[in-house]
């Protein structure tokens, strides 16, 4: 009975160990950014690893800088000033995502060691890659289904027709060492024209599902007194405090200032994304073919340091200053093992 008690929980662990470890199939494929390519493959059904080609030398040469051993024994590597002997190999764990028609918005977490770990939040909205974005709180939608959040109050007004988005600790992106995380994080408030900035900052207190007011002058909500994001707390209020300090008046609520996907359970800014994912562009031997015909380009000579002009050095009037000197005459004659002068050139 004990023995088969422990088998079943060693399947039950491998089962969930297999699924944490599988990546979604919209991010599967290759995505490029500014300075990197991000390759997104199922190259080992445990330990998946993902796949970093670095822009270097302002973009002219593509350095394979993390990936799995297996690709080596594919394709060697070149070794060189930028490529190092070895690749970096970089594991993907604990993938947690949420979809819609035309989205998928989560985490993954970045292994770089037994202790070194980052978690590193995504959006992706039609095949572009988003670093930071704000999730719908669905604690707003319950509170529209209590007819006492529509009564007017002394203090002020409580309405379901505002939203609450919760903000996350935003990464600087998928990198080839662990990063730091963010002391400060954002929550929105949108109430009709209306934006609210409202700022959580990291702190040691323990995680609270406590809701607590955010007053400006009759405006009133009630919001999150705590943030959770990237396994970092976030609060905005003191200690025990039950209310948001040093409010500050709205910005204009512009809805071109942002991208909300097909539900509106998420958004973010409307901004350059990190990464926009090549299209029919998802295998080994593609990623490859672009970092040979990238590294087989050759850049230009540069311009000569001085160019070609016409100007007159009085060649006639240096030989008269030369004809009696011994010295200059023993210079001319070592100076043709190194090639013509200029005077010759212009012959």
């Amino acid at each position: 009975m004990r023995k088969s008690f422990f088998v079943c929980i060693f399947i039950i662990f491998n089962v969930f160990y297999s699924f944490a470890q599988s990546i979604p199939s919209r991010l599967l494929g290759i995505w490029e950014a500014k300075d990197r390519y991000v390759f997104f493959e199922q190259n080992d059904e445990e330990k998946p690893e993902i796949v970093i080609v670095l822009k270097t030398y302002y973009g002219w040469y593509l350095n394979r800088a993390a990936e799995p051993a297996s690709y080596n024994e594919k394709e060697a590597r070149v070794r060189n000033t930028a490529n190092a002997r070895n690749a970096e190999h970089i594991y993907i764990q604990n993938v947690n995502t949420k979809e819609t028609n035309n989205s998928i918005y989560g985490s993954l977490d970045l292994a770089y060691s037994t202790w070194q770990k980052n978690t590193i939040p995504f959006l992706v909205i039609d095949n572009a890659m988003y670093l930071s974005y704000f999730e719908k709180d669905i604690h707003e939608e319950e509170m529209a289904d209590d007819l006492e959040t529509q009564e007017m109050t002394q203090e002020g007004r409580l309405t379901p027709s505002w939203t609450f988005y919760r903000g996350i600790a935003p990464s600087q992106g998928f990198m080839l060492s662990p990063q730091s995380i963010p002391e400060n994080i954002t929550g929105y408030i949108i109430d009709g024209d209306k934006l609210y900035d409202v700022r959580y900052w990291r702190t040691d207190m323990d995680y609270s599902t406590d809701y607590i007011n955010f007053t400006y002058q009759n405006d009133t909500y009630q919001i999150p007194k705590h943030l959770r994001s990237c396994n970092t707390n976030y609060s905005c209020v003191s200690g025990r405090s039950k209310k948001v300090r040093n409010t500050v008046k709205p910005f204009e609520y512009k809805a071109e200032d942002f991208i909300f996907n097909d539900d509106a359970s998420v958004f973010t800014k409307n901004e350059e994304p990190y990464l926009k994912q090549l299209a029919d562009k998802n295998t080994f031997e593609e990623l490859i073919k672009i970092i040979k015909d990238a590294n087989s380009r050759r850049k230009p000579d540069p311009p000569a340091l001085f160019p070609e002009s016409n100007l007159d050095w009085h060649w006639d009037l240096i030989d008269l200053l030369e004809k009696d000197n011994k010295l200059i005459h023993a210079v001319r004659e070592r100076q043709k093992n190194f090639g013509p002068r200029g005077r010759d050139r212009g012959k």
